[in-house]
């Protein structure tokens, strides 16, 4: 078997990293390439990760859309003769529509690697053009996420094959770890230590990450929160910023954050939209608790077993979830961290991801 993924870079971000843990598990059995429609220019991305015997094809592109890319990828398909074509994220996707809608004998899997509210319209196109090619596979990371999309667009065909990553393993050493969240604490290490990780976004909601925190330190001054991840929304960030709450301290971009999760009590998640993020599978691996709004996948991963989720998207609401975390007495907070890891062995190791892949792959 010939499986190629098509992705748009091996930059780092959570669907990057499946790409290539994913791959790293299929060249095992089958011939496996990568194709990157651009050139991955970011200093920090998972090119050393790649195992040896994987093929990774950069193509270069300049331009977002153009049918000489197409022509071009379509040339590059003919010479590598697939089986499957496994396509992640927009852009990559287009084109990949494309190709099956005369490519026929190729199988195509698609993975929703974010939430339902980030592929409405494509997906709603793509629905209205079943009657020309619905040969594509789409595969979401959540039953969640499956159900709101064949709900509105039925006719499409749907799965679910939950998100895998490998256990996390640290990268440093623990002293650095505790170094760095000494620099930040306000409080005797008694106090609570949450770790937000991800770039400074709307999706990510750190507004009311920043206002819940703001809120509790009036009733807990001991607790803190450290954001990790780069201001890529400047706006918002100014707006952190204004909003001043005292015990919520921006990071900037940090390699390997998930380390972090070693001095934390718990992870904390403010988003509206969300997949299955990667982070949240790396702090279950950690036995690492965690705190969330019920955005996307995030309801499928968390249970009263494995952390807390907020009723809503509301200061309020996020605030009594945080309240009633720290209010857990600690043997209750180890038992959350103890089903956190048990349930990521479970279900969201990556051999079982791969596993759950290759049916698909010989199925379709």
């Amino acid at each position: 078997m010939i499986v190629v993924h098509i992705i748009s870079t091996l930059n780092i971000g959570g669907a990057e990293n499946v790409v290539v843990q994913l791959a790293n598990k299929q060249v095992e059995y089958c011939k496996v390439a990568i194709v990157t429609l651009r050139r991955t220019t970011n200093d920090k991305n998972y090119m050393a990760r790649l195992h040896s015997e994987i093929e990774h094809i950069e193509l270069d592109w300049k331009s977002k859309y153009s049918l000489n890319q197409l022509w071009q990828l379509n040339k590059l398909i003919n010479k590598m003769a697939p089986d499957v074509i496994h396509v992640h994220l927009h852009n990559p996707f287009y084109y990949v529509f494309a190709l099956s809608s005369f490519k026929r004998k190729i199988k195509y899997i698609h993975t929703v690697h974010s939430s339902f509210d980030n592929w409405r319209k494509v997906l709603a196109i793509i629905h209205k053009l079943r009657f020309l090619n619905n040969s594509i596979l789409h595969v979401t990371l959540s039953p969640t996420i499956s159900k709101s999309i064949q709900k509105e667009f039925p006719k499409l065909r749907i799965t679910t094959v939950a998100n895998g990553i490998q256990s996390h393993i640290p990268h440093r050493e623990k002293e650095e770890i505790k170094y760095f969240w000494n620099g930040f604490d306000i409080s005797p290490r008694a106090g609570f230590r949450f770790l937000a990780i991800g770039n400074i976004s709307g999706n990510k909601n750190y507004r009311l990450l920043a206002l819940s925190f703001k809120a509790l330190a009036k009733e807990y001054p001991e607790v803190m929160c450290i954001q990790v991840g780069s201001p890529t929304d400047k706006a918002l960030t100014q707006e952190l910023k204004e909003i001043n709450a005292s015990n919520v301290f921006l990071a900037g971009p940090i390699s390997n954050a998930a380390d972090l999760l070693t001095e934390a009590d718990a992870l904390v998640i403010s988003s509206v939209q969300e997949g299955m993020p990667i982070v949240a599978l790396e702090a279950m691996s950690m036995g690492v608790p965690i705190i969330t709004t019920p955005a996307g996948g995030m309801p499928d991963i968390v249970n009263t077993a494995t952390g807390l989720i907020a009723n809503d998207f509301e200061v309020t609401s996020f605030k009594s979830t945080l309240t009633k975390f720290i209010q857990l007495s600690q043997n209750k907070k180890r038992a959350l961290g103890t089903s956190a890891r048990r349930l990521f062995k479970e279900k969201y190791d990556i051999t079982i991801a791969e596993e759950h892949y290759k049916i698909h792959y010989e199925l379709e």
